[in-house]
């Protein structure tokens, strides 16, 4: 008879909740990149705003240009103050994500540690069980060529 696992359908269970959880971490992941690639892309632009404010600033300027650029580079700043919180948000679920994945993995090793401990009971019980039968074998020989 072949080794059957008691608690298969559990180790399947705790197999696929952890698939499931790395796949939400995954997706956390990606979060947080493009999150951080909108804020790096918006720090670019900033920097090529002032570079370009400070080349302008060289020129003759009216109240109402200064007024717009000021305007403008407020919008950005508030624009970034918005992914930051976003992106702090994202960090902190995906920090929670990472510790309910390995929770998950954690659970899943210990039955499949459980699984591997069985199994190797069970084999060691029937390479016993092989040898009995062996050396039962051996002693009815034996016994049969005494009396022969």
């Amino acid at each position: 008879m072949a080794f059957q696992f008691t608690l298969d359908a559990v180790l399947r269970l705790r197999l696929s909740m952890e698939r499931q959880q790395e796949l939400l971490l995954h997706e956390a992941n990606q979060q947080v990149t493009a999150l951080q690639l909108r804020i790096d892309n918006l720090n670019a632009q900033m920097t090529q705003d002032a570079a370009q404010e400070n080349l302008q600033l060289t020129s003759a300027l009216s109240a109402a240009e200064l007024q717009f650029i000021g305007l403008c580079r407020s919008v950005l700043l508030g624009q970034r103050s918005g992914l930051e919180r976003r992106l702090a948000a994202a960090q902190a679920l995906r920090d929670s994500r990472m510790a309910s994945f390995r929770q998950a993995r954690q659970q899943r090793e210990v039955l499949q540690t459980l699984r591997q401990t069985q199994a190797q009971v069970y084999h060691q019980n029937q390479a016993r069980q092989n040898q009995r039968h062996l050396d039962d074998l051996l002693l009815l020989r034996r016994a049969y060529l005494r009396r022969g």
